[in-house]
């Protein structure tokens, strides 16, 4: 290939059609792709004529990889020969485990110790693993517990949550983060993660939001996030206009401010409890049978429709990356899973539950969670079941002793290392959890 520059031509080396020495053959696919984004006419030397051999080695800015023994598979990767299998552990097994798995493996060596503990590695462990490892739950006027969906792999060292300075209510999470408030009444939210007991005590809000805030807690962990920045959004009525306004926290600026976006529909002046955040949306499910969504980039809102049967029993949640609706029901002799998905929230497939687990139709059947895309979490006679709608089993994660009374908060949660960044008021908070700072 030849490239003009006035009157003079200059000659690039094509390697497809051409014969490279054994070590041009080792030039590395980085060093190709910066060799041809420098690619320029200031960078080319002149060529008379030839197979473009010298051109390459008069290009003043070429890599040459050194000369090791390496061995290529049909993706085209290289390695060395000699890496050995606890160096493929480290650099890319480890990063895929759960919280409770790897705070074991720090007792294997100083290396590991030193590796899991640092703050690159458990921002890559957040990155990589996101599998629902149990559900956060709350009797009314008790602490939080935690129901591990295996308690060899998954678990915290604080199921209570004791590890903040007061006690607390769970009211949503978000990819291993939780958002607990203060049972005194104030609006004071903690953000925290139960597999560190790392937390943060956010300032007050700028309104007063009520004994029973809707939150939702936005978190999404990605390879550039990697100051672990998250943002709550409180959607609450003013108490003298019927509208619904969204109060925003933001880790970046570590301050609450209003939306400009105010909701004035019917549909949504009543929410349900805590929303649930999905790809860059808010969610709230109404008491009037609607969807509250919010977008958090935009500060745009809109309504979506649920199922005409949808009240108590059923639950928003997330299948396969999509918004989706869960809603049991009772058919005769048999408990029958409906499950609603897409914008228009239409029917999508019916699952008919087994027997030989769902089989005291005196028993109310709520649905809680979707995790992990086939598992369905359901509450049934104050037990806790996890069905998988694949192999039409089920595993009792908590017997119900007929202690429960009232409405049980469940949590989905993710055993990660995400590390919250403490604030100066969770530092004093720390030090002497009776102080109070003004905001």
């Amino acid at each position: 290939m030849a490239i003009s520059e006035g009157s003079e031509e200059f000659t690039i080396i094509d390697k497809c059609n051409s014969d490279y020495s054994e070590e041009e053959k080792l030039f590395d696919d980085c060093g190709q792709e910066e060799y041809m984004r420098d690619l320029s006419p200031d960078h080319l030397v002149k060529v008379e004529d030839g197979c473009g051999y010298d051109a390459f080695h008069g290009y003043r800015n070429k890599r040459i990889a050194p000369v090791i023994e390496i061995w290529e598979y049909p993706g085209h990767k290289r390695f060395k020969r000699t890496m050995e299998i606890k160096d493929v552990v480290t650099e890319h097994a480890l990063e895929l485990l759960p919280a409770k798995t790897l705070s074991r493996f720090r007792a294997v060596s100083k290396e590991w110790n030193e590796l899991i503990t640092s703050p690159f590695f458990m921002h890559k462990q957040a990155y990589r693993f996101r599998d629902i490892s149990g559900l956060f739950c709350q009797l009314p006027g008790d602490r939080p517990f935690f129901v591990s969906l295996n308690r060899d792999a998954y678990g915290v060292p604080s199921p209570s949550l004791s590890f903040l300075p007061e006690p607390v209510t769970v009211r949503t999470g978000c990819n291993g983060l939780l958002c607990c408030q203060s049972c005194d009444g104030e609006n004071t939210y903690y953000i925290c993660n139960p597999a560190n007991r790392k937390w943060s005590a956010l300032p007050k809000s700028n309104f007063y939001h009520g004994p029973e805030p809707a939150l939702a807690l936005a978190f999404e962990p990605s390879v550039l996030n990697f100051a672990e920045h998250f943002q709550l959004v409180c959607a609450f009525s003013l108490t003298d206009h019927p509208v619904i306004c969204f109060e925003i926290y933001s880790s970046r600026s570590s301050s609450w401010r209003l939306a400009d976006t105010e909701c004035c529909e019917l549909d949504a002046l009543k929410l349900n409890g805590d929303g649930l955040f999905l790809k860059g949306v808010a969610f709230w499910e109404t008491s009037a049978g609607a969807v509250l969504a919010f977008d958090l980039n935009d500060e745009h809102y809109g309504i979506l429709s649920l199922p005409p049967n949808s009240g108590p029993h059923g639950v928003l949640t997330e299948m396969n990356g999509e918004l989706c609706y869960l809603l049991p029901r009772k058919d005769e002799n048999e408990y029958t899973l409906d499950i609603y998905g897409d914008m228009d929230m239409g029917l999508k497939h019916s699952i008919a539950l087994g027997r030989e687990f769902f089989n005291n139709f005196n028993k109310e059947l709520r649905a809680l969670a979707c995790v992990n895309n086939d598992v369905v979490i359901f509450d049934f006679g104050k037990g806790l079941y996890a069905y998988n709608r694949k192999t039409g089993k089920a595993e009792i994660l908590r017997s119900g002793d007929g202690t429960d009374v009232g409405y049980v908060r469940y949590l989905p949660y993710v055993n990660n290392l995400v590390h919250v960044r403490p604030s100066y008021k969770s530092s004093i908070l720390a030090v002497d959890p009776s102080a109070k700072l003004a905001s």
